[in-house]
């Protein structure tokens, strides 16, 4: 019997002492809860040699999980180096952060090919393969030279860059060659459809095929957006139950007794967090009858510290966050309460429902899943109201937000404003159509979309049967 298996960076182990690393591990469980697999991927620790780099096993339900440590130098040049000081500023469009080294390079085609081989271990023949994120676009290379004919696609979870930006990276011609031996690459937006489509046909001349197909060297890809979503009755369900927030802040929170704004966020470069609280210390300069009457609460996680972008982020957001509550506390008051652990995600969903205000300034974002759960866990007859950065993938399915360049502080003021004093029926209003908009396409509905695409991507001998015209002759005769 033929099976799912899914590849990430990080596995999210069940009953595991961490909660989910972020929005990707929750969909990935959530669409591996409903038909069962196998999830592959790092177990998140490290360890001295390649001799110690063994493969675990551990089942749950209808799910197998299988991961293993990565050697220090693994983790340094394939993660910390190539994935996240080339890959991931460049795909966020930032070139003034990307950093090339070749051995980081040399790293990442390593682990990619670690995976690759156990991919071909495990997988029988009619498996289908779905492999996740920026950390693997050489997997599928490496899977055809293993000599696997199975169907593998993949999914970005972040944007995708432009050509302008590939061509400042030595390799881009390798990789997006290598993307090109999926049978389907997924996107989150019809701009990275789009700009995948261009990058492809440009920068390789592959042959554009339909507005979802390329060609290259007589191999076809689907290249075609699938918004990702969330699964709103089991938010729903999580939402509803008590939660005490004075066991998760260190200090007092009335969520019942004031205006409260949430917000949760990575500490990275492409989220927007400085935009955010700089608008936030002008809203209660200009508004200063809100002084004592708001709180922003705000989960902020480190991560990548070991990248000196990161470094000096964190320190620049912690002096921020410090400054804007000594300017404005007042007695028992302060304008921000900030965590920096993760939470687990029924907590988060807990908080949602209870928060006025999601507040996401996104500089860039694939989609970000923190928009979609926040109105999934709205109580409908009286939601909350969402600020959503227009350059986030989510802004793209969701016009019902307030939409915010969060580049714009006065936008960003006014737009605050705007969500504090929102009349009950409009937002009620706009919560109805921001939740149908999540329940016509699922966290189900996703999977099922790519997974069948994937299942039945037209083959070669169908062209005949389209009438399409322009079509390479090579292709006429099959």
């Amino acid at each position: 019997m033929s099976k799912l298996i899914i590849l990430s960076n990080r596995v999210s182990i069940p009953n595991g002492q961490k909660p989910a690393a972020g929005g990707l591990a929750v969909a990935i469980q959530d669409a591996l809860d409903d038909i069962g697999g196998v999830w592959l991927g790092w177990n998140g620790e490290k360890v001295d040699t390649q001799d110690d780099v063994h493969f675990n096993i551990l089942r749950k339900d209808n799910v197998e999980y299988i991961t293993c440590p990565l050697t220090h130098n693994q983790y340094s040049d394939y993660y910390a180096g190539f994935a996240n000081n080339t890959l991931w500023p460049a795909m966020h469009y930032r070139s003034d952060l990307i950093e090339y080294k070749s051995s980081e390079y040399e790293g990442y085609q390593q682990v990619n090919y670690l995976f690759a081989q156990k991919l071909a271990e495990i997988a029988q023949p009619e498996d289908t393969i779905w492999v996740h994120d920026y950390h693997f676009l050489s997997v599928a290379k490496y899977c055809r030279e293993l000599g696997m004919q199975n169907k593998i696609g993949f999914f970005l979870h972040i944007p995708f860059a432009p050509l302008f930006i590939w061509q400042r990276i030595p390799c881009a011609q390798q990789l997006i060659e290598d993307l090109c031996q999926y049978d389907v690459v997924g996107l989150q937006t019809d701009k990275d459809q789009k700009v995948c489509m261009q990058v492809c046909t440009s920068l390789l001349k592959a042959q554009k095929i339909q507005q979802t197909l390329v060609s290259y060297h007589q191999r076809l890809t689907m290249i075609k957006c699938y918004p990702i979503g969330v699964n709103p009755a089991a938010i729903q369900k999580a939402a509803q139950q008590f939660i005490d927030v004075q066991d998760l802040f260190t200090r007092p929170v009335e969520l019942n007794a004031a205006k409260t704004i949430i917000g949760v966020d990575r500490i990275d470069y492409s989220k927007g967090l400085l935009e955010r609280f700089l608008s936030y210390a002008e809203f209660l300069e200009k508004y200063p009858e809100y002084q004592q009457h708001i709180q922003h609460l705000q989960i902020a996680c480190p991560c990548r510290l070991e990248v000196p972008a990161y470094q000096r982020l964190f320190e620049r957001f912690k002096i921020k966050i410090e400054m804007i509550n000594q300017e404005f506390a007042q007695e028992d008051w302060q304008p921000v309460e900030c965590i920096y652990d993760a939470m687990k995600h029924h907590h988060l969903m807990q908080i949602y429902r209870q928060a006025d205000v999601c507040w996401i300034s996104s500089i860039r974002d694939g989609m970000n899943l923190v928009a979609k759960e926040y109105i999934a866990a709205q109580n409908p007859s009286n939601p909350g109201v969402l600020i959503l950065s227009k350059y986030a993938g989510a802004a793209e399915h969701m016009s019902e937000a307030l939409l915010v360049d969060p580049t714009d502080k006065t936008a960003m003021v006014d737009t605050l404003k705007t969500a504090l004093e929102m009349p009950r029926q409009e937002r009620i209003s706009r919560y109805k159509q921001l939740m149908k908009g999540l329940k016509d396409f699922d966290i189900n509905d996703w999977r099922n979309a790519f997974l069948n695409d994937l299942q039945y991507k037209t083959s070669l001998q169908d062209f005949r049967f389209m009438g399409m015209r322009n079509v390479n002759p090579i292709y006429q005769n099959l």
